[in-house]
């Protein structure tokens, strides 16, 4: 047996077509099939074999010869040429396997194969081999050597790819179920929320109060929606889906105001999370507390950075501890860190003022201001 380091070569047309397709491969069936159905007719050999890494064992998966081979059987990494191959990180070949003691000779007796070719899958950390074999003694050429170990790069490549693809998309299948499962939880929630209404407050404020809930629930649907059909959605879309839920028992004492600016989906959900944190606060102790209390929110542009004022009137006296509370924390990771902004809070004498400003991903913007008033 001799050891022989990557040959260098200028691959055919065919080995071209058959490392493009295992690049394109989509799955590791997909690998073992391209390696099976090409390999063998590149080499020009008797037989081939893909083998694969499981722990300390080789596992035959897949071959392709003029006679059985070893498909289906594992072996010690200590027992075989393709352990050998993987664990020294390097092509051997061996012309006469009757001959070279690494070789397990009862094994090859049953077979057909007298020389073979094996080359690593990965270089580092090899994941597997690539055999070739010969029903007689054979030296094999640079060029098949060099073919063999193309395929055995190629088929790296491909099955890491493979592992990757197979990996997102297992996450992707576990996101999907997640989000199923909080949307439920949040229409249960909501329902919950109304049914113990109607149970517990009389019906003129149960009225009231489930209106509010299932205005709630639509502003969240509403998102939610938007954001699974587009990457982008407009602040005054957003500002109107948060805040429409406060303004049914009070006509215009909501106003949003602003030119026409377009946020990203990891944007929108921040920045909806920070209004809706604002608006919960306002509703407990400041403008949306009371029927005569009046909310005006604008935004602009200052370069490529938002500008966002919220300002609060009329409402209840707000004392200063109430801006101190779980919800400043909240704001201020969602602004300072998520969205690498800055938030500034006041108490004034007409009640609370707040001044979001944050950078856009990009910047999109209409010139024409949007406005929308309750």
């Amino acid at each position: 047996m001799t050891g022989r380091s990557s040959a260098t070569r200028t691959p055919s047309a065919d080995l071209l077509i058959a490392v493009e397709n295992l690049a394109r491969a989509g799955s590791t069936e997909d690998v073992v099939e391209i390696v099976r159905s090409s390999a063998r007719r590149l080499i020009g050999s008797d037989g081939v074999a893909l083998v694969i890494r499981e722990d300390d064992a080789c596992h035959y998966i897949e071959e392709d010869a003029i006679g059985p081979l070893w498909k289906g059987h594992q072996f010690q990494l200590s027992e075989c040429i393709s352990g050998w191959a993987m664990l020294h990180k390097q092509t051997v070949t061996v012309p006469d396997v009757f001959t070279d003691e690494r070789i397990p000779h009862h094994l090859y007796r049953q077979t057909f194969v007298r020389s073979l070719i094996m080359a690593p899958i990965g270089h580092d950390h090899p994941i597997g081999a690539l055999g070739a074999y010969w029903a007689q003694v054979y030296e094999p050429t640079d060029y098949e050597i060099a073919t063999v170990e193309t395929l055995a790069r190629a088929t790296a490549n491909a099955l890491e790819n493979a592992r990757l693809v197979a990996a997102l998309s297992r996450a992707l299948a576990q996101a999907e179920l997640a989000r199923d499962e909080l949307r439920h939880r949040v229409k249960n929630a909501y329902l919950a929320a109304q049914s113990l209404a109607v149970l517990s407050l009389p019906p003129d404020y149960s009225r009231v109060f489930s209106a509010r809930i299932a205005a709630l629930a639509r502003a969240h649907e509403l998102i939610d929606q938007k954001m699974a059909r587009q990457a982008s959605i407009t602040i005054s879309e957003l500002l109107s889906a948060e805040l429409e839920p406060y303004g049914h028992d009070a006509p215009d004492r909501l106003v949003v105001d602003g030119p026409a600016i377009v946020l990203d989906s990891a944007q929108a959900v921040a920045l909806g999370l920070a209004i809706n944190e604002l608006a919960t606060n306002a509703l407990k102790y400041g403008a949306l507390a009371t029927p005569k209390g009046r909310l005006d929110v604008h935004w602009r542009l200052d370069g490529n950075h938002l500008v966002l004022d919220w300002r609060e009137a009329d409402g209840p006296e707000v004392r200063t501890a109430a801006l101190e509370s779980f919800g400043s924390r909240l704001l201020r990771r969602l602004i300072e860190g998520q969205l690498r902004g800055s938030i500034v809070r006041r108490l004034e004498r007409c009640g609370v003022t707040c001044t979001l400003e944050f950078p856009l991903a990009s910047v999109q913007a209409s010139h024409v201001p949007s406005e929308v008033s309750r």
